[in-house]
């Protein structure tokens, strides 16, 4: 026996199938750890490795089955299938799901390194590498449903206004427009963009031209349309909390400390923590309570919630100067102006309760339910969760939600 298959034999019940599978992207990885580890040779790893070993720690996760994401075809390498018609935002979430740290680039088809023509790209770095996949499979319903509706109107355009679909009906209600005076070329589709925007603590901005999917051109003005259909939600994504650590270390914590110095590494992190009233230190504790398996579980409680702040920081993730036009039953939509900047502090609405619940010893989740009521949407609900998202304790990252 030579001192290779030795060697392999010696290693082989690390692997699932008893042995490395150098079809496997996984087992060839595991294979190179051990080698590097062994003998010191650092194996490099080709651009198709790269992109198979993310593809499968995405489609594989926890978040990723549940979305219905599947791997598609081997040579299709840069693919991931969209069975369940996810949206973009949704996508992005499951990539840093897996890839916490990692910042997702999305491009338009046509745009950029993007050569497709009829899906998004979406790039970004992980572990082993830059990666970029297309979210395969006839977009997602958001995109299609913004596409239906300008398709019916720019092929409805000159006919009365009573002779068109429902919905457009009611936007050009809403709007003023008489559909007799529409030409199709005053109608264009601007989806499925990058318009992904960094929120603030000072407000909302004028973002019409960058949110808007329908753009109108009518009697000198031009009108910016964001079209939401009935999925459609918000979800707001901090990067990871540098001021909450794992003893010795974030990979296998014995305990989780509250780490004062990192407070201001991210300086909106510790602004975030402040306004929504959370205690880092009992969020460390929790934790370590967690690990341990001891301690009081804790119960959801009155927490104070910097209202303008928060206000401020919904407004800025609205902005102002378009139309906000959302999917209703019936074929129907609703279609609420959001033209200035009050009017977007109108779309967060005020604060009606806050209450928070620390991590312990059958969770390590910290959570704040904040109930808001605006006076252009309603009722709404938002989940601030400081959590991890790959099954460890720590780093922690911070997500907001909207629930309802």
């Amino acid at each position: 026996m030579d001192l290779i298959t030795k060697y392999l034999n010696s290693i082989a019940y690390k692997f699932p199938k008893g042995y490395p599978d150098m079809n496997n992207d996984q087992d060839v990885l595991l294979l190179e750890a051990f080698i590097k580890k062994d003998f010191g040779i650092v194996a490099e790893i080709g651009k198709t490795q790269i992109h198979n070993i993310a593809k499968e720690k995405i489609v594989n996760s926890p978040e990723g089955k549940k979305a219905g994401l599947v791997p598609m075809s081997k040579s299709a390498t840069y693919r991931i299938g969209n069975r369940n018609k996810i949206s973009s935002d949704e996508f992005i979430e499951i990539i840093k799901s897996v890839y916490p740290e990692t910042e997702v680039e999305v491009l338009a088809k046509g745009v950029g390194d993007n050569k497709s023509g009829t899906f998004n790209m979406f790039k970004f770095t992980t572990e082993e590498g830059d990666v970029s996949f297309y979210l395969a499979g006839g977009g997602n319903e958001g995109e299609k449903y913004e596409q239906d509706i300008i398709k019916n109107a720019q092929i409805g355009a000159g006919q009365p206004n009573s002779d068109l679909p429902k919905n457009l009906q009611t936007l050009y209600k809403e709007l003023g427009i008489d559909n007799t005076k529409l030409t199709k070329d005053n109608i264009t589709f601007a989806g499925a963009t990058n318009t992904k925007r960094d929120l603030n603590f000072e407000g909302p901005e004028d973002i019409g031209e960058v949110v808007s999917d329908m753009t109108i051109v009518y009697g000198g003005e031009t009108y910016y349309i964001s079209l939401k259909n009935t999925k459609g939600s918000g979800v707001l994504s901090g990067k990871n909390i540098p001021f909450i650590v794992g003893k010795p270390n974030n990979k296998e914590p014995e305990i989780v400390v509250y780490d004062a110095a990192k407070r201001e590494v991210i300086p909106n992190i510790s602004k975030l923590y402040d306004m929504f009233g959370i205690d880092p230190e009992r969020v460390a504790q929790g934790l370590t309570d967690y690990i341990n398996k001891e301690g009081e579980e804790d119960s959801w409680s009155n927490v104070e919630v910097d209202e303008k702040q928060f206000q401020n920081l919904l407004a800025s993730s609205f902005g102002y100067g378009y139309y906000y036009v959302k999917e209703i039953k019936g074929d129907d939509v609703k279609v609420v102006p959001i033209l200035t900047a009050e009017q977007a502090r109108g779309a967060a609405g005020e604060i009606t309760s806050s209450v928070i619940k620390y991590a312990g010893p059958k969770t390590k989740i910290t959570a704040v339910k904040i109930k808001t009521d605006s006076e252009l949407f309603g009722p709404a609900e938002y989940l601030v969760a400081s959590r991890n998202t790959q099954k460890g304790i720590v780093p922690l990252a911070l997500r907001i939600t909207k629930q309802k």
